[in-house]
């Protein structure tokens, strides 16, 4: 039996009058058991609580969550202007696991200068905006990676090696004249310094948004960057990753790509390809476009995600499973995010909620395009000397100002605080809840059976706790035969402006917030959630997430 303790009175973000657990279990930001349900005041009728029912099934027999499903894409020019050190970067990377995957790419992938083998010292052109890679930056990297555990991705230039009549518009950032010698100087550099650690070798960025080479010209494009490597160095067997398509709402490109290497009776794409990657921004800040909070966290965008997810996988079966499908550039709005939406708390829930997705969708990986060395909020416009520089709405990490910038302490934006709640999911099979799509514009619920034989629940309320007519949802889920007891962490912000909260001061993940050294404060703290007669009912906080992991 559930013990009622003494209300005590306090407003919510809303003005009404709740009655709170013990004090602890509020500064953990706790899930709230059935029979100690917030009390709703009736001076405000659209505090109301929404009942929800889910049946949890016996076993996991969906996509498999690994380890490894999240990691950055960082652009070629924070690579070249040697923002990728393990001072900076290494303690943020670890926090969120050893096994991710760090993309070095992005736009300025053609606006850098390779200065490797015989252009080892060479000038770089006026065109190389993105600044010059050398062996300095491969040797900050190697030390990056040995000591987070991750592996890496190097984005090659395309534009400038390619027939120059296949360019979409060669007056826009015309790149530099980069040749395939010395892409392949570059590649081979790489494995020398980086070994097993280099994952693949990336052929260009969004080819579609700035050529015009068709996705069977894109494939035989990515068959000659794989020969050459091949012959350059046969005992690596480095495989390409593409086509990295535009973030477009269908997979036209990907398919037009997969459909020739498919049909090319020469190879087994396997052979050539490491993975098969896509990008994915579900908004977009590009010239007069935006994105806005109740859109990131709409029903809609869920359900055109799950769209566009599904057309993914299913390209994946076409090749039997064999090659990884990813996306290895996304985040919340493209074109360096979208001001008060990329860096305010919805994207900690959201982030959480599309990682969960992708991964039960069956991707193998996403990868979030952030900052590595920024002010919060500082974006360089095109005209800037700074530009391509990674400043962006959008970053994981950025610093307070120049004086932090100048330190290297960057502190966690709100989208960190998704990414390591997800890292508190174990591994394990997905198990599907079957939320109605009817419930999408109040909750998202996901479930894993882990490899000990656990069972984590994550549910995740999806309304703005600061905008009138939200509400919590009583979740009341059924679970499997065995399992007696949970344990539920919450990711919650306590700013009163809800979801549209600039300030990640204010978010905790079970009571613990991540430090200006990217490390944990402590572990986040789980509080109990009592299971009787096959059942649990909790009560989930609009603008919370709880993780909520049961025993037998």
């Amino acid at each position: 039996m559930n013990e009622r303790h003494a209300p005590v009175r306090t407003p919510s973000a809303k003005g009404r009058w709740t009655r709170s657990l013990l004090a602890v279990a509020l500064a953990a930001g706790a899930v709230v058991p059935a029979g100690n349900a917030v009390a709703q005041g009736v001076d405000d009728p659209a505090a109301t609580t929404k009942p929800i029912a889910l049946r949890v099934p016996s076993h996991g027999d969906g996509a498999t969550l690994t380890d490894g499903h999240q990691g950055f894409s960082v652009e070629s020019a924070d690579f070249a202007h040697g923002f990728l050190t393990e001072d900076l970067m290494a303690q943020r990377m670890k926090t969120l696991g050893h096994n991710g995957v760090l993309r070095l790419g992005g736009y300025s992938m053609d606006l850098v200068w390779p200065a490797f083998g015989a252009y080892a010292g060479s000038p770089a052109p006026a065109e190389a905006i993105g600044g010059t890679v050398d062996q300095s930056d491969l040797d900050a990297l190697k030390a990056l990676l040995r000591a987070t555990g991750w592996k890496a991705t190097l984005g090659v230039p395309l534009k400038a090696v390619i027939d120059p009549a296949k360019l979409k518009d060669p007056t826009k950032d015309p790149a530099p004249a980069v040749t395939m010698d010395q892409v392949i100087a570059e590649v081979k550099a790489a494995h020398a310094t980086l070994g097993d650690d280099l994952l693949s070798v990336e052929v260009g960025n969004e080819f579609d948004n700035v050529t015009t080479l068709t996705g069977a010209e894109m494939w035989n494009t990515m068959k000659s960057y794989q020969a050459a490597i091949r012959a350059a160095v046969p005992h690596a067997k480095i495989r390409v990753a593409g086509p990295s398509a535009n973030t477009a709402a269908t997979n036209t490109k990907l398919q037009d790509v997969s459909s020739a290497a498919l049909a090319d009776s020469s190879v087994k794409p396997q052979s050539i390809l490491s993975e098969l990657s896509s990008h994915l921004y579900p908004g977009s800040h590009c010239g007069t476009s935006t994105m806005t909070i109740p859109q990131l966290m709409s029903a809609d965008t869920y359900t055109r995600t799950r769209t566009k997810l599904d057309g993914i996988r299913a390209i994946g079966e076409q090749f039997g499973g064999r090659i990884p499908m990813t996306i290895n550039e996304s985040n919340s709005a493209s074109c360096s995010g979208q001001p008060g939406v990329s860096d305010s708390y919805a994207t900690s829930l959201w982030s959480l909620d599309y990682l969960l997705q992708t991964a039960q969708s069956g991707i193998d990986r996403v990868e979030f395009h952030t900052n590595t060395a920024a002010v919060c909020g500082d974006f360089k416009p095109r005209t800037s000397a700074d530009y391509p520089i990674s400043y962006r709405y959008y970053g994981a990490f950025c610093a307070s100002d120049q004086t932090a910038l100048a330190a290297g302490r960057l502190a966690a934006a709100p989208l960190y605080y998704g990414l390591w709640a997800f890292h508190q999911v174990p591994q394990g099979k997905f198990v599907d809840l079957a939320p109605a799509d009817s419930d999408l514009a109040t909750v998202r619920a996901y479930g894993v059976e882990g490899r000990d034989g656990s069972l984590t629940v994550v549910l995740i309320n999806v309304q703005d706790p600061a905008t009138a007519g939200s509400s919590d949802d009583s979740v009341t889920l059924a679970l499997p035969k065995g399992y007696r007891k949970g344990r539920a962490v919450t990711l919650r912000s306590s700013a009163p402006e809800g979801l549209a909260s600039l300030d990640a001061g204010r978010i905790t993940l079970g009571g613990a917030s991540v430090t200006p050294t990217g490390a944990p404060s402590g572990k986040p703290a789980a509080v109990p959630v009592p299971v009787g007669h096959g059942s649990t009912t909790v009560d989930v906080a609009a603008g919370t997430a709880q993780i909520i992991t049961f025993t037998r």
